[in-house]
């Protein structure tokens, strides 16, 4: 590793950044760069070069994340982050400061730049891991969008019909079960029971050999929706574990069954999740 002067923490944090090609993970529990134009004016190079970016702050503090909140950064919130740093595809960079600007004129703090590609890796683990782990006992929330509380929109009766209506008519092997506020179906996917309204959420039941693992492919699958969803995951149930895509604001509900579809086949489609997955595992639903 190569020891990093305090002086220079945030220049050598923004030339990593500039020389990210394909891939991006920053994280820094507080983040504030409202009036830090540099800062965002890095960030936004990086998207117009198509680098995928994920970006990690903590959850529910109290900070202004605007500029995050945008399709081309997936962004994750996660409970009682305190760790800072920050990779690109060829080094990392481990130090105290957060990228916040006031930090960058008047903190004093310390960092280390990687020079082995195993040091590197190494943090990749840490970071997957601790993502996974790090929130309470009772409960693990990963959210893609801040949200305190998270509001779930609601669809008029003949959008909610017409929802059912697409989705039992394009996915005909399947069966469906419409309730008065969703459909239920328990294989639509393969190794889980899913539940639509104007949320999609997939129940997946911790028989499931690598249901954690399939939490985690899920959650990092690089979908192109059309809306912006909050990403809502709970694993403290001790039979099953949730993932819900719950949109910030219905567009049209159209378009959210175009969503709800892009969602279904990707994860049909999935390489990874169905090695982890394979048919033989579905067990039987049981909607709680």
């Amino acid at each position: 590793m190569k020891f990093i002067a305090p002086l220079e923490i945030s220049s050598k944090i923004m030339t990593l950044i500039e020389e990210a090609t394909k891939e991006l993970v920053l994280v820094s529990p507080y983040v504030e760069i409202s009036n830090w134009d540099k800062m965002k004016k890095c960030l936004q190079r990086a998207i117009d070069r198509g680098v995928n970016i994920t970006f990690i702050a903590r959850k529910n503090a109290t900070q202004d994340l605007s500029f995050l909140k945008r399709n081309e950064i997936k962004l994750v919130l996660v409970n009682d982050l305190h760790a800072k740093l920050y990779l690109n595809e060829n080094y990392g960079i481990v130090t105290s400061q957060n990228i916040v600007y006031y930090s960058d004129i008047n903190s004093i703090d310390i960092a280390y730049r990687t020079t082995e590609n195993e040091e590197r890796e190494e943090l990749i683990e840490f970071i997957k891991k601790y993502i996974s782990d790090l929130s309470p006992k009772v409960d693990t929330t990963i959210e893609k969008i801040e949200s305190t509380q998270i509001k779930i929109p609601e669809l008029g009766t003949s959008q909610f019909k017409n929802l059912c209506h697409k989705f039992i008519n394009t996915y005909k092997s399947a069966k469906f079960t419409p309730t008065s506020t969703y459909i239920f179906s328990g294989n639509l996917l393969h190794f889980a029971d899913v539940m639509i309204s104007a949320k999609y959420t997939i129940k997946i039941s911790k028989e499931q050999p690598m249901w954690d693992k399939l939490i985690d492919a899920i959650s990092n699958t690089h979908f192109k929706f059309k809306h912006k969803f909050e990403l809502d995951l709970e694993r403290g149930n001790n039979k099953y574990a949730y993932i819900s895509f719950i949109p910030i604001k219905v567009l049209h509900s159209s378009i959210l069954t175009e969503d709800f579809f892009h969602l279904t086949n990707e994860i049909i489609r999935s390489r990874t999740i169905n090695e982890l997955a394979p048919v033989i595992l579905k067990y039987p639903s049981e909607w709680q």
